[in-house]
């Protein structure tokens, strides 16, 4: 996925993680490079590309302020309709033959989109993945997942962080759906019984789109690191505490061939500060993140919560997010406060939840108990028939 010479040098500087654990499942994988043509009707950005990082500060403080405008002020009045090819880095796995419960949901295929400062490596990282890879716990329990960078990131097509939008990324995850659906670049597992979206953040703002889109597209629905609780997002803050800046910038050696659109965290703390929660993450998987992290398009960021609401979706639906995540719930989750607008944007699905996850912040998937999380995902698909 991406760049697999970066990964196995920033394997080296993980070694102060305690001592890399081998997966106790067996699996089958398959990577890929998928071309798709997708189409979508995307926001036209209307301002100046940044030229320096004075004026990302500028940009951020800007929209942060309790008076900034709306959208209108920082787009062309017309959206574009676009219809371009590109190719996309995936890869698939499914549970090794003869394992124990390998054939549990063996038709079933977990649809995992990442979010924002990540790439794909979120749902499986290259670090002890007994305790944080999602595709290693969800194999054991029986499920295919089939995981991608998005685009824009990892070994998927690059464009304009002008550009990258919520409005592109939904028509990629309707073109591999598609694909999927009808057997394409899944091993040999054939066409699945099922489809479940599972969604981190941004990825979770991409699912519940693609749903609202078409609420045929997925069987099941798993949205992590999120909320539909406008009163609690905390959007204007998380902007803030990244201190943004121009990748390029801080490394022109990795993202140089990126443009002035492509934003990421100044440094580690920035990092913490908004995707993790203490005490109760390794400090060297915050510094392995960021070390490994994936550059925003401000488009993205922008357009990262919008409020979507799907109509008469009957699919299970989990939201989840960490106990303590700073975006979704300024640092408090508890409360009922991720029931708010959920209940009832999803009162037609044949079952909803909502979890606020213990001892976690934003980054679920990165912090020490993050099988719990993977537990409560897939014994909620199994509880609904999934």
């Amino acid at each position: 996925m991406t760049s697999r010479l970066l990964k196995q040098a920033l394997l080296v500087a993980a070694a102060t993680l305690s001592a890399t654990a081998q997966a106790t499942t067996t699996r089958t994988c398959s990577s890929y490079k998928i071309p798709i043509t997708a189409s979508s009707a995307n926001l036209v950005w209307a301002l100046p590309p940044f030229s320096n990082n004075f004026e990302v500060a500028s940009f951020v403080d800007a929209i942060a302020s309790r008076s900034a405008g709306g959208p209108e002020t920082l787009f062309q009045r017309a959206p574009q309709n676009v219809s371009v090819n590109y190719t996309i880095a995936a890869t698939f796995c499914q549970p090794a033959r003869g394992q124990p419960g390998a054939s549990a949901h063996n038709g079933a295929v977990l649809i995992a989109t990442h979010g924002l400062a990540y790439d794909g490596s979120y749902w499986d990282p290259p670090i002890d993945r007994v305790k944080y890879s999602f595709v290693d716990y969800a194999i054991s329990q029986g499920y295919s997942v089939f995981f991608y960078d998005r685009l824009g990131t990892g070994d998927s097509s690059r464009v304009s962080g002008y550009v990258a939008q919520l409005s592109n990324q939904v028509a990629v995850l309707a073109e591999l759906t598609k694909l999927v659906r009808a057997g394409k670049y899944v091993g040999s597992l054939g066409k699945p019984s099922s489809v479940v979206y599972v969604g981190h953040s941004f990825g979770s703002t991409i699912s519940i789109q693609a749903i609202a889109n078409d609420i045929t597209a997925a069987d099941g629905l798993v949205l992590t690191g999120y909320t539909l609780n406008s009163d609690v997002l905390n959007g204007q803050g998380t902007a803030e505490i990244s201190a943004l800046r121009i990748a390029s910038s801080l490394n022109s050696h990795r993202w140089g061939q990126l443009d002035s659109g492509y934003v990421t965290q100044v440094d580690v703390f920035a990092n913490v500060g908004a995707f993790f929660a203490a005490p109760d993450y390794d400090p060297a998987v915050a510094n392995f993140a960021q070390q490994t992290r994936s550059p925003m398009g401000i488009v993205e960021l922008i357009t990262s919560q919008v409020p979507v609401h799907p109509v008469g979706y009957k699919g299970p639906t989990l939201l989840i997010s960490g106990q303590k995540d700073f975006i979704m719930c300024k640092s408090d989750c508890d409360g009922g406060v991720l029931n708010v607008t959920a209940v009832d944007v999803f009162s037609t699905a044949k079952a909803f939840k909502a979890v606020s996850y213990p001892l976690a912040g934003h980054g679920i998937n990165l912090h020490l108990n993050a099988v719990g999380a993977f537990k409560e995902i897939t014994d909620f698909l199994s509880t609904n028939g999934l």
